[in-house]
């Protein structure tokens, strides 16, 4: 165990490791895209340097390397004989093939970077608080957070909407839990208790617009209100769809589809009842 007094790689990474929402990393855009921009110019410089090859080829006249421009084996032949004119084609091809291997690997490493997801601001507070607080590095390391839209989180909670997010930022008060050794004022909760609170306020909550909107529909009974209170109760449980839920944007609309068509049963039934 690193000594409590002391901070440094040892502790920090004992600290990432109490959550996995805190295995939050710099993914140095502007580098990759750096790194990109070099390896793309090498491969332009290579392009045009094939395309010189072909002019040169188009007006030989030596039949033996116009065979060779024809035909791989006769190509081969040649640049395992030392000619230097296939001998320098092959060194290219040779460059090539690593060149566009590294460039490849590094552009699909790179958009898989850009899928990652950014830090949750209360992971991200606690990561940032712990190391303004304890200082585990010196040298360049100690500027790790001066850029701090650079980060990326491995993990992030799955449950992202309004509601969930609000419960996790009161968990602390809500919850019991256990207080961080060196940092007191991260606490650590059980995740599942927090779903279950949000499956319950979510259920309830959403039950309540319907049940208050067939409530309401069934004292008032002029029709032109009656149309109001529709639209309105319906716009009610989207907007606390939207809100409580992190559904996608088509289970939002078909859910107050489905809202709207019972309510709109509801009042045609009541009427010829």
């Amino acid at each position: 165990m690193p000594n409590s007094g002391f901070s440094g790689y040892a502790t920090f990474s004992d600290f990432i490791a109490t959550d996995p929402e805190l295995s939050i990393y710099r993914t140095f855009i502007a580098l990759n895209s750096r790194n990109l921009l070099y390896q793309q110019s090498e491969l332009i410089a290579l392009e045009r340097k094939f395309e010189e090859f072909d002019e040169c080829d188009n007006k030989e006249s030596n039949l033996d390397i116009l065979l060779s421009a024809k035909c791989w084996e006769t190509f081969a032949a040649r640049t395992a004989a030392n000619k230097p004119h296939e001998a320098e084609r092959m060194e290219a091809i040779k460059d090539m093939q690593t060149k566009l291997k590294v460039y490849h690997e590094a552009l699909l490493l790179h958009s898989q970077i850009l899928k990652l997801s950014t830090p949750g601001h209360r992971a991200f507070g606690a990561f940032r608080g712990w190391f303004d607080n304890e200082r585990p590095f010196v040298g360049y390391g100690s500027d790790l957070l001066t850029n701090q839209n650079d980060f990326a989180a491995l993990q992030v909670s799955t449950d992202q909407d309004f509601l969930s997010s609000t419960l996790q930022d009161l968990g602390g008060r809500i919850f019991p839990g256990t207080r961080h050794e060196t940092a007191p004022e991260i606490k650590y909760y059980s995740a599942k208790n927090v779903s279950r609170l949000v499956t319950t306020s979510t259920v309830f909550l959403a039950s309540l617009v319907i049940n208050g909107a067939i409530v309401a529909l069934y004292v008032v009974k002029d029709e032109h209100v009656r149309l109001g209170m529709i639209t309105l109760f319906t716009s009610l449980f989207a907007t606390s769809l939207a809100v409580l839920t992190d559904g996608r944007r088509t289970d939002i609309v078909l859910a107050t589809a489905a809202c709207a068509a019972v309510l709109v049963v509801f009042v045609s039934t009541s009427e010829s009842g």
